[in-house]
């Protein structure tokens, strides 16, 4: 079995940010004819039957990373692979600390998708730093999908900043534009009214309550219909929540949509309003159906992908009038809807794969 240039290693292929520019990624290098291994913690995940059909899939079976360390160091010593793409702070740590308990001498990439404090809360993420900072020396390159995600870990590993690049994920694929435009059939577009889209993991993170509290406001003054795109566990709450401040025929809260895009290139708006973010993938996407978006001005990336104000709205982490402020001069705007898709193929998958080609032959 020839030896693969490069293994990517993450917990599962469920519905996911991380995961999804995990599928982008390794499917384009593929398509560059490079042999690619994916090691998962569990075989799961809806995105498994979009895997390019030459990627050969290592199932470690195991629930929880702290479980797979010894089942990694046997695949280490019996695939022996050239190099390894490590997606996920736990995951990371599980293959770190199977190096270290073998002889395999490889070149190790850690990809970092999110701001990184953020993701390491109470006495775990206390564990995790002590690992991280014991571990992370081992890597030979750590990729950071924004440039703010590259500042905050340069301050929390100095001595590693050296090995820090920025690589931005990629988005936009040459089947988000075929699906694109597809139909779409949902009543508030057909409704008269403005139509505002989101998307997203329902978690508290993202933030939902502040962008149902800020739509309260601004169909006040302009007659606009929210459809939220997602599932989670704060569904039951957000649908208590849209009831208690009477907006239950004015938002729809849809569920999982495989295709969010179909959505984003009819509304009228697309709107994030998260705390904290690495590289919002649905912001490139709104863009790339050329579709206007206000967004926090949050932990990472919306600034960047934005260019400051260039090709959207910021407004303040957690400000309901300022949010609906913004989203009120949004909808009112004219925008050329092209400016908006010429910016999205800056995250074109092509592009990416071809930056990261050129960072891996580097590695040698």
């Amino acid at each position: 079995m020839k030896r693969p240039d490069i293994t990517f290693v993450i917990g599962s292929m469920r519905i996911g940010g991380a995961e999804r520019a995990t599928l982008h990624l390794m499917n384009g290098l593929a398509a560059k004819g490079l042999t690619i291994e994916l090691v998962l913690l569990h075989k799961t995940g809806d995105f498994l039957s979009k895997i390019n059909s030459g990627i050969r899939i290592i199932d470690l079976n195991r629930r929880k990373a702290s479980q797979g360390i010894l089942a990694f160091r046997k695949y280490l010593e019996l695939s022996n692979p050239s190099k390894l793409f490590i997606v996920q702070n736990h995951i990371q740590i599980m293959v770190l600390l199977a190096v270290k308990m073998c002889s395999w001498k490889g070149k190790i990439i850690l990809n970092e998708q999110s701001t990184y404090l953020q993701n390491l809360k109470g006495f775990k993420g206390k564990v995790q730093m002590v690992l991280s900072k014991f571990l992370f020396p081992r890597a030979d390159m750590i990729t950071v999908v924004s440039e703010g995600v590259g500042k905050e870990l340069a301050i929390l590993f100095p001595e590693l900043k050296s090995r820090i690049h920025v690589i931005n994920n990629p988005v936009i694929t040459n089947e988000f534009n075929q699906i694109k435009n597809q139909p779409v059939e949902h009543p508030f577009f057909e409704s008269g009214k403005k139509v505002i889209v989101t998307a997203g993991r329902l978690t508290r993170s993202k933030n939902f309550d502040l962008l149902i509290h800020a739509f309260k406001i601004v169909i006040q003054h302009i007659p606009a219909k929210l459809i939220i795109l997602g599932d989670g566990k704060q569904m039951s709450h957000l649908i208590k929540l849209k009831e208690r401040l009477g907006l239950g025929d004015e938002i729809s809260l849809q569920g999982f949509v495989s295709d969010p895009c179909r959505y984003f290139s009819k509304a009228d708006l697309f709107v994030l309003s998260s705390d904290y973010e690495g590289l919002p993938g649905v912001i490139i996407e709104a863009l790339g159906c050329g579709c206007k978006v206000v967004s926090t001005d949050c932990e990472n990336g919306p600034r960047e992908i934005l260019s400051d104000e260039k090709y959207g709205w910021l407004s303040p982490v957690g400000n309901i009038q300022a949010l609906s402020e913004k989203i009120q001069i949004a909808l009112k705007a004219n925008v050329d809807s092209s400016m908006l898709i010429r910016r999205a193929n800056d995250f074109h998958e092509d592009k990416i794969v071809n930056d990261y080609l050129i960072l891996l032959n580097t590695l040698k």
